[in-house]
């Protein structure tokens, strides 16, 4: 329901009407509207921020002591979205719904919550990056992967759509060859040249 409606726009009593479940219930469980829809973001979001970390590290130990490949750094972020965006377990597309509106525009109660979460995980990718592309700036790589991720986001809430917006001319049944694309796009931003050096 908040994934379709939004923060504002599910009532308590609708959400407790389908699960079938009383009004008290949430409150004693949650304490409020705020905390319950808190609860679910975070029961989505932290296992495939973990999953997201998890990959990293093994992208690292594959590249020994050279540096991550920018593709494979790129593809531990992004696969594990998709891959829920492509599922059809309870819940997965409603949340990368949730997910888009809580990065462009989040209830004020979960702002601080978002950036507690995303901080952390960010600073480590940017960590690797830097390695990877030594040659970028440590605010380009945060710029760049927050284009990436709003990109990501856009993709996976609405890839669906795209079959249809496109006249049929794109088929997005193909987690993988989604995947592919979208690496692309994404590694050929991260390898653009910093801004300085262009040409004006």
């Amino acid at each position: 329901m908040f994934g379709e409606h939004g923060f504002q726009r599910a009532s308590l009593r609708t959400i407790t009407r389908h699960a079938k479940a009383n009004l008290a219930s949430v409150n004693y469980h949650f304490g409020c509207k705020e905390d319950l829809y808190r609860q679910i973001v975070l029961r989505h979001l932290r296992p495939m921020n973990e999953e997201r970390m998890a990959l990293l590290a093994q992208a690292e130990q594959l590249a020994g002591d050279q540096p991550v490949p920018l593709r494979a750094v790129l593809d531990t972020f992004i696969r594990p979205l998709l891959r829920r965006a492509a599922t059809a377990a309870p819940g997965g597309r409603s949340f990368l719904r949730l997910a888009s509106r809580d990065f462009t525009d989040p209830p004020p109660f979960m702002r601080q919550v978002m950036i507690g979460e995303f901080a952390p995980l960010l600073a480590r990718y940017a960590g690797v990056l830097g390695q990877t592309l030594p040659g970028l700036p440590v605010p380009e790589l945060y710029w760049r992967m927050q284009f990436t991720t709003g990109t990501l986001l856009h993709v996976a809430a609405h890839q669906h759509d795209l079959s249809q917006l496109s006249q049929g001319h794109c088929q997005t049944d193909d987690g993988e060859a989604c995947i592919r694309r979208l690496l692309d796009f994404c590694a050929a931003g991260f390898g653009a040249p910093p801004p300085a050096s262009r040409a004006v």
